[in-house]
């Protein structure tokens, strides 16, 4: 038995693995937080890669099930991915309790979200396609400034909106990823500005939290919807500053009662529903046979 096959996990076997990467992963981060004082840090971003590595190629290599990753690949994907992160973090930036240099916090991120996009389409796997989205966003925020991130995220934001547009037919779940990517990038938007949102992102929080609501709802998808609500939420904790109605008060009171108003309105009664034909009036489309031609 080649090397490969012996980690290419059997089916039936796949839960138990994707439990007991669970169960190393989580004693591996104890080990290394506790001992972080006395390990060197190569052993620190040994412990992390060497696990990390052996649990993504398990995902990687697990076969899908009628054409779809199974419950226990997507955990082993999961699972490994974090620690690969942490491990390529620790070893490049050299520290555990500092947040690493730009440089390293960008290629890192690339590094493992393009990892991640293997897994993403050689396994329809929709969880690492996410994964490679949120890894996008980290690398866009780290190489911004100040002045751009906000911009650059919401150019990110849009792009991820119409690559999911471009997978809907195709590929429903991936779709679905990419829009809780975008939520995510306008609520890490909303987040990362504090107090200062200007009025102009106040429009975009709102926005994408009615919108990704409405999708969620259309589209019975509780991550969206969830992740609507978030930004929602945000976009209140934004907006509640003064002390009069105007202007957001106004509006949404306003579109509120409007639209509450169309859908409540008396309603017309329909038309009743014509006698149906007596037999010999049916007309000649309902015939059951052609009629036969003279001559």
């Amino acid at each position: 038995m080649s090397l490969r096959d012996l980690l290419r996990p059997p089916p039936h076997r796949g839960p138990l693995i994707a439990a007991g990467g669970v169960s190393l992963a989580v004693g591996i981060t104890l080990t290394v937080l506790r001992l972080q004082e006395t390990l060197p840090i190569g052993v620190d971003a040994a412990l992390l890669l060497v696990p990390g590595a052996l649990l993504f190629w398990l995902g990687a290599q697990a076969p899908n099930e009628q054409g779809e990753p199974p419950a226990y690949q997507s955990v082993l994907l999961c699972t490994g991915l974090p620690l690969l992160y942490g491990g390529l973090l620790v070893a490049l930036g050299g520290a555990l309790d500092e947040i690493p240099p730009t440089w390293v916090l960008v290629t890192v991120s690339i590094v493992a979200g393009g990892l991640a996009l293997w897994p993403a389409f050689a396994r329809n796997s929709a969880i690492s396609l996410l994964v490679a989205a949120i890894l996008g966003g980290v690398a866009i925020e780290a190489v911004a400034g100040a002045t751009f991130a906000r911009w650059l995220l919401l150019a990110y934001a849009g792009a991820l909106v119409l690559a999911a547009l471009a997978l809907r037919l195709t590929a429903r779940r991936h779709a679905e990823v990419l829009i809780d990517a975008a939520g995510l990038a306008i609520a890490w938007l909303a987040i990362a500005s504090g107090d200062g949102l200007p009025g102009f992102f106040e429009v975009v929080v709102l926005g994408a939290g009615l919108g990704l609501v409405a999708f969620g709802a259309l589209d019975r998808s509780p991550g969206p919807a969830y992740l609507g609500a978030a930004n929602l939420i945000l976009f209140i904790v934004a907006a509640a500053r003064g002390e009069t109605l105007f202007i957001w008060p106004l509006i949404l009171l306003a579109g509120g009662v409007l639209m509450l108003a169309a859908g409540l309105r008396p309603r017309r009664p329909l038309p009743p529903e014509p006698d149906p034909y007596r037999a010999g009036e049916a007309p000649l489309a309902a015939r059951a046979e052609p009629p036969r031609r003279s001559g």
